[in-house]
């Protein structure tokens, strides 16, 4: 095979599909960007297909290169572990910012002994975190903008991947004193002033609907994007909030304010991790899947990681 193709244009072709970016992979290669410009049209030629379209300033691969890709990354390491004489996946030798879709909640939960865990074992992954709404999840993921978002379940395409990660219930937080604590009941949580927090392009929210099944509504005079600003109201103010009850015992115990149950029944919400096809059988995205995983197992009760309980 070596006489009719030679075998760097794969690990030119790896690279490119890693980095995104001509310019960047020239770098990481010690290239010039012709030089990886000129490697890639051989292998368009060879392959009679475009491998990569610009969108922006990523490259993007095509759903052939998407189709290869994994089987080409898994046989340039194994070429390079050769070299090296290693025989098994060593997360030491790669050097990888991977990209979060996390909203504040599963920031505060996972980050604190995430990083903790990288920073002392594999200081060359680094992180970088933002939130992301459910209309642009799947396109992000698509476009490598994002490696692995973790949100409520969500639908989407045959290209996205998912993995349970848990059910989560709502709790009700307000400050210590709260008047709604001495006579709890539905009707008086639906009267109360309530803060509302809502991601960009969330669709119905789930205690609302529960609400309207004893023909109530909140009475919202807040409605912000993140949980911690709106506690800090809160703890300051007559205005409760309805949140998830894993992020609702973290603030708990950086701001004055109390947690209990809701007076009434709200289905609890399934988390899922997800990913894009085209990231299946990436070595570090995977690696980093299995750690989350792994996170949620020690960071939430077993009774909410059973899939439809």
């Amino acid at each position: 095979m070596h006489g009719k193709i030679d075998l760097n244009l794969f690990v030119i072709l790896k690279t490119v599909y890693q980095e995104g970016s001509i310019t960047t992979a020239a770098d990481k290669l010690h290239l010039t960007q012709p030089a990886v410009s000129h490697a890639l049209s051989r292998l368009r030629e060879k392959f009679d297909d475009p491998l990569f379209i610009r969108h922006g300033r990523r490259m993007v691969p095509s759903p052939f290169c998407q189709k290869i890709i994994a089987q080409v990354i898994e046989s340039v390491q194994v070429l390079e572990s050769t070299l090296n004489n290693e025989r098994l996946f060593d997360i030491a030798a790669f050097k990888r910012e991977i990209k979060f879709g996390f909203r504040d909640i599963l920031e505060s939960i996972f980050f604190p002994p995430l990083m903790s865990d990288l920073l002392t074992n594999t200081p060359n992954i680094t992180i970088n975190s933002r939130q992301v709404s459910h209309v642009d999840m799947e396109k992000s993921l698509e476009n490598q903008e994002l490696d692995i978002v973790i949100d409520v379940l969500t639908p989407t395409s045959n290209h996205i991947k998912n993995t349970f990660i848990c059910n989560e219930h709502f709790s009700l937080i307000c400050r210590h004193d709260h008047p709604i604590l001495n006579d709890l009941t539905v009707q008086n949580y639906a009267k109360a002033s309530h803060a509302l927090v809502s991601l960009k392009g969330a669709q119905v929210d789930i205690i609302d609907m529960a609400l309207a099944k004893h023909a109530l509504a909140r009475n919202v005079v807040l409605k912000c994007e993140h949980y911690f600003a709106a506690t800090k109201v809160i703890s300051q103010s007559d205005m409760i909030m309805t949140m998830p009850n894993a992020y609702a015992q973290v603030l708990k115990e950086q701001m004055p304010v109390h947690v209990t149950s809701l007076p009434f029944d709200v289905p609890l919400m399934p988390v899922h991790m997800y990913w894009h096809e085209q990231a299946d059988d990436d070595l570090v995205n995977s690696w980093m899947r299995e750690k989350l995983l792994g996170l949620a197992q020690q960071l939430i009760p077993a009774d909410k990681l059973k899939s439809g309980n």
